[in-house]
């Protein structure tokens, strides 16, 4: 898909997933979504940038925004899913995301706030007309 066209239907979808979810108790504002072609070269400024880790998106806690990794998007329901897995992760208390992570030793494929994204992708077909 092209960036445009990935842009449109976050424009068309993102205001009834923040209508549907609300605002977070952890932050006074809605997330911004925006695009970016690679979490590397977003991060580091260096066009080229690669790693082992390659997201399809990510919740940046510090600057309250969801960042979609636009050439990855498929479909508008992989839009959807996406948008509401970070949303998922905006919603939750980071705190407590990370503490479990450091003293109750839960990795990535079995956290369960990790598991809860996950589960609310399912929700795509709410958002898509």
């Amino acid at each position: 898909m092209k960036k445009t066209e990935v842009q449109n239907i976050v424009n068309k979808i993102y205001p009834k997933i923040k209508k549907h979810y609300g605002l977070s108790d952890f932050y006074p504002e809605f997330p911004k979504v925006k695009l970016h072609h690679n979490i590397y070269a977003r991060i580091t400024g260096i066009d080229g940038m690669e790693g082992d880790c390659d997201p399809d998106a990510d919740f940046e806690r510090d600057s309250n925004t969801i960042w979609i990794y636009w050439p990855k998007a498929s479909s508008p329901q992989w839009i959807a899913e996406t948008i509401l897995h970070e949303y998922t992760h905006y919603l939750q208390d980071a705190t407590e995301m990370q503490r479990m992570y450091n003293e109750d030793g839960y990795e990535y494929n079995t956290h369960p706030f990790e598991l809860e994204a996950i589960a609310k992708e399912k929700d795509w077909h709410l958002f898509i007309d």
